[in-house]
C-alpha cells in the first residue's frame, strides 16, 4: 500500500549567524514556509542583541530581555532546526560546512549574517586584557560586572575607537555610572585619526565633544593604542593612560572561517558580493550585514544596512531557491542616524542634515528600535487546534486527559505509551497466550532492563527510543544514546553494545544521510565514551524523526545493598525536563532558548558519572528517571526490588528542579503528565512546588537511588564535586503502605 508524505524535505537552507538581515528571514518562513524547504539556524548565540538599543541598555534605559531576540523561539516558529554553535570550517566548493565536534554538514543553499569581531590580536595585549564590543551577546556577559558593581572606588575605563559606537559608548556607561549611579569613574576615548566619528559631517563631531568635553570625557585623538596592559593603555607617542577596563569598538575583522575559505573576498578579508547579496564566486552562497560587502556600493559596517538588507536577503534566498530571477538593491547613501549622546538624548544626521542633541529625537529614536525588536519578539499566543467533532465527542465524554486527544503532542519521553496501559497489555498479552497452552518463559518488566545468566556470565539487556525532542540531530542521537545506556547504569552493567532503530522523516536520499551521519555520530561518540560500540541496526522513512538503541551490558558481580527503613533516597540530575520542553514547543514566556539550553545540557549529561561514584560506595538499588516521572519509577523501583510494601518519604523543597519548570508547570504539562499521575497517586500537598512536577516525564534524567544514612552526605558531596546538581530527596519507611507520600 502506498501512502504518499505530503511535502517531503527537498532542499536544504543553512542560515549562519542570527544577524539583523537573518532574522528577517526567519519571519517570512514563520508567515510564509516554503513547502519542502529543511532549514537550519547554526548560531553561536541563543539571544541575539539588537545593536540599536545597546546604547539605552548601557544607559540603563532597557533590560536585557528588552533588547535581545531569542533564536531558538524565532527558529521554531519558522519550523527551522536550530544548533547552537560555531563554525570551523567552510568548503563552498563542496556545499559544506563543519561546526566544532560534528560531522560536515551539507547544504544547497547557505545564507551567512555572523557579524564581524574587533581585531584584537591588532594590539599587544588586546586578546588578552581587552574587552571586545561585538558580538554584542559577548560584550553583555563582560560588561554586566561592571555595571552592577556596587563598589564604589575610582575606575578607568578606555573605549578604542571614537567612532559613532564608540561614542555612544562612552556617553551612555557615562550617564550610567556617573550621573545616574554616582560613581567615581573616569572616561578617555581613544582615536587613531585626528577627528572622531570621521564619516559624519563637522556640524555632528561639533555637537559631539560639547557633550564630551561637558561630561569631562578625555579625548586622545591621532595616536594609536600600540598595547593594552591590566592597568594601562600604551600610546604610540610613547605616554601611557591609566585604564582598569579596555573596550575595544575598532573596526571589525571577519571571523577565521571565511577568511580561510574559498570565497570570494574584499580587500580587508569580508565576502564579496554582488548588489543581489549572492557571492560573487558562488552562486548558491548569500551574504548580508557586516560580513558582507556589496562591491558596487560599499556602505559602512552599521547596522542600519544589515536591516534594511533583510527583506532583499529573503526575497532572493526563495526565488533562488525556486530558480527565479534575483532582485537587485543599491543601498542608499543618505540614511537617518540617530546616535545616543546618554541621558535619553539622541543627535539626528542625514547627509550634510544635523540636528543638535534632544529628547524628542531619542524618543524617535526608541520608537524606531521597539518597533523593530518586537517584529521578532512578540508574536501572537498559539491557539491549541481545534479537536476534530470525533475527538471533541470523547473529550465531552470525559477522556480530555488521554494523550491521544492532546492538541500538542509531547516529544522525547513525554510521546511514549502510559504506564499503566503498557502493564494492563502486556498483562493481557500473557493471558491471551497461556489462553492458547504457551508457556512463557516470564521475567520482570518493571525494570530497567532483563538480565539473563548465560554459560558466560550475566547479560543485561535494554531498549529505548525517543522522538525528536531536540531539533539539532547529532545532539539528538547523544542524548538517545545516554538514554538507552543509562538503563543498563542503572541495572550496574557495564555497555558493551548497542543496535540502532532510526525512523527518518521523508525526504530527499542526500538530506536523510545527513540525518544519519549526524545522529550516528552524535550517538557513537556517546557509545565510545562509555567502552560500547554501535554493531548494527535497522533505518526506515516515517512521518517524524525517531532515534531508539537497543543495548546490551555485562552484568557486575556483586550483590546489590538491601534497604533498610530510614535509607536515604537520592536524585542525582534536577527534574523539569519535560516541562520546558513542552513549554518552549508551546512558546511559554518563561521557557526561553537558554532556558531550553539548560534542559538540553542536563540530557546531554551521562548518568555514568553518578554511577561510577556510587558503584565506590557499594551496589545500591537505583533506576533512572525518565517519561513515566519520578513518582511512577519510584515505586517501581521499590517493587522491583520486592519492597512493594516500603513507601518514599519526598521532601519537596529538597527536589532539584531547573528553573523555571515549576512555574511553566502550572500552565503546561507534558501530554503524558495525566496518565503518569494516574499511575502513582501521591499522597500530601506543598504550598510552594506543585506536585506535577512528580509526574513530569524526564528524558535523560537522572538516577534515583537508595543508599544508607550513614553514607548519603560524602556521596552527594562527591556528586556535587563532579558537577552533577545532585540530592539527598527524602527517605524510604517500611511501613507496609506502599505510597509516595511528599512533605
Amino acid at each position: 500500500m502506498i501512502n504518499p508524505e505530503p511535502n517531503p524535505d527537498l532542499k536544504h537552507l543553512v542560515l549562519l549567524g542570527g544577524g539583523h538581515a537573518q532574522v528577517s528571514v526567519l519571519k517570512s518562513l514563520i508567515m510564509r514556509p516554503v513547502p519542502g524547504l529543511r532549514v537550519t539556524l547554526i548560531s553561536r548565540d541563543i539571544l541575539t542583541p539588537y545593536s540599536g538599543m545597546l546604547p539605552g541598555y548601557l544607559e540603563g534605559v532597557y533590560t536585557e530581555d528588552e533588547i535581545t531576540i531569542d533564536l531558538s523561539h524565532l527558529a521554531r516558529l519558522a519550523g527551522a532546526r536550530f544548533i547552537h554553535g560555531s563554525v570551523e570550517k567552510l568548503y563552498p566548493d563542496h556545499k559544506k560546512l563543519t561546526i566544532k565536534g560534528y560531522p560536515a554538514i551539507s547544504y544547497d543553499l547557505l545564507s551567512i549574517n555572523i557579524g564581524s569581531s574587533p581585531g584584537l590580536h591588532m594590539i599587544k595585549g588586546g586578546d588578552q586584557f581587552a574587552i571586545p564590543v561585538k558580538p554584542i551577546s559577548q560584550l553583555l556577559n563582560k560588561i554586566n560586572p561592571i555595571l552592577h558593581n556596587i563598589d564604589n572606588k575610582q575606575i578607568n575605563i578606555g573605549i578604542i575607537g571614537a567612532g559613532a559606537a564608540g561614542v555612544e559608548m562612552a556617553l551612555s556607561l557615562h550617564h550610567r555610572l556617573v550621573q545616574q549611579d554616582k560613581r567615581q569613574v573616569s572616561f578617555h576615548l581613544f582615536q587613531r585619526s585626528a577627528e572622531i566619528m570621521p564619516e559624519f559631517p563637522s556640524a555632528a563631531r561639533r555637537y559631539v565633544t560639547q557633550e564630551l568635553n561637558a561630561k569631562k570625557i578625555s579625548l586622545h585623538t591621532g595616536v594609536a593604542v600600540e598595547e593594552i596592559n591590566p592597568s594601562s593603555i600604551k600610546l604610540s607617542d610613547g605616554n601611557q593612560v591609566e585604564i582598569d577596563h579596555a573596550l575595544v569598538v575598532t573596526a571589525g575583522r571577519p571571523a577565521p572561517f571565511i577568511q580561510d575559505s574559498s570565497l570570494d573576498l574584499d580587500d580587508r578579508g569580508f565576502i564579496a558580493v554582488n548588489n543581489d547579496l549572492r557571492s560573487t564566486s558562488h552562486a548558491d552562497v548569500f551574504a548580508a550585514g557586516d560580513i558582507a560587502t556589496v562591491l558596487d556600493s560599499p556602505r559602512p559596517k552599521a547596522g542600519v544596512f544589515a536591516v534594511r538588507a533583510g527583506p532583499i536577503l529573503t526575497e532572493n534566498l526563495r526565488n533562488a531557491l525556486l530558480s527565479k530571477p534575483l532582485t537587485e538593491w543599491t543601498p542608499q547613501k543618505n540614511y537617518l542616524a540617530l546616535i545616543g549622546t546618554g541621558d535619553q538624548k539622541a543627535l539626528a544626521i542625514r547627509g550634510n542634515i544635523v540636528l543638535p542633541p534632544s529628547r524628542l529625537l531619542w524618543h524617535l529614536k526608541e520608537l524606531i528600535d521597539r518597533k523593530f525588536i518586537q517584529k521578532f519578539s512578540v508574536f501572537p499566543k498559539m491557539n491549541d487546534p481545534q479537536p476534530h467533532p470525533l475527538a471533541q465527542v470523547m473529550i465531552d465524554q470525559g477522556h480530555r486527559g488521554e494523550a491521544a486527544l492532546a492538541s500538542m503532542r509531547c516529544l522525547g519521553c513525554g510521546a511514549k505509551t502510559g504506564f499503566s496501559d503498557l502493564e494492563k497489555g502486556i498483562a493481557e498479552a500473557e493471558t491471551f497466550l497461556k489462553q492458547q497452552d504457551i508457556d512463557l518463559k516470564r521475567i520482570d518488566t518493571r525494570g530497567d532492563s532483563a538480565v539473563f545468566t548465560l554459560p558466560e556470565g550475566k547479560i543485561v539487556q535494554s531498549v529505548d527510543a525517543i522522538s525528536a525532542i531536540v531539533d539539532d540531530p547529532f545532539m539528538l542521537g547523544r542524548i538517545a544514546a545516554l538514554h538507552a545506556l543509562s538503563d543498563l547504569i542503572a541495572s550496574h552493567a557495564k555497555p558493551h553494545s548497542a543496535l540502532a532503530i532510526l525512523t527518518l522523516p521523508h525526504a530527499f536520499s542526500r538530506l536523510q544521510k545527513t540525518d544519519i551521519t549526524l545522529i550516528l555520530a552524535g550517538a557513537m561518540k556517546a557509545f565510545h565514551e562509555h567502552g560500547a560500540v554501535l554493531a548494527g541496526g535497522h533505518t526506515s522513512s516515517g512521518p517524524a524523526l525517531q532515534v531508539g538503541f537497543a543495548v546490551t551490558g555485562i552484568a557486575q558481580e556483586s550483590s546489590i545493598y538491601e534497604p533498610k527503613d530510614g535509607d536515604a533516597v537520592i536524585l542525582t540530575k534536577p527534574l523539569g525536563i519535560g516541562a520546558i520542553m513542552a513549554g518552549h514547543g508551546q512558546g511559554h514566556d518563561l521557557a526561553t532558548g537558554q532556558v531550553r539550553q539548560k534542559a538540553i545540557d542536563v540530557m546531554a549529561q551521562s548518568n555514568a558519572i553518578a554511577g561510577d561514584i556510587l558503584a565506590k560506595f557499594g551496589y545500591f538499588p537505583m533506576t533512572d528517571i525518565t517519561g513515566f516521572g519520578l513518582a511512577r519509577h519510584g515505586l517501581s523501583l521499590l517493587s522491583s526490588l520486592g519492597a512493594g510494601t516500603a513507601s518514599f518519604e519526598i521532601e519537596m523543597n529538597a527536589l532539584p528542579i531547573i528553573s523555571p519548570a515549576a512555574e511553566i508547570l502550572k500552565d503546561h504539562q507534558s501530554s503524558l503528565h495525566h496518565a503518569n499521575a494516574l499511575a502513582a497517586p501521591v499522597h500530601g500537598h506543598h504550598d510552594r512546588i506543585p506536585t506535577e512536577i512528580l509526574y513530569d516525564p524526564q528524558t535523560g534524567g537522572g538516577l534515583l537511588a537508595v543508599i544508607p544514612n550513614a553514607q548519603a552526605h560524602q556521596i552527594i558531596n562527591q556528586l556535587n564535586s563532579a558537577g552533577l546538581d545532585a540530592a539527598i530527596i527524602g527517605s524510604i519507611s517500611m511501613d507496609n503502605r506502599a505510597e509516595f507520600r511528599i512533605s
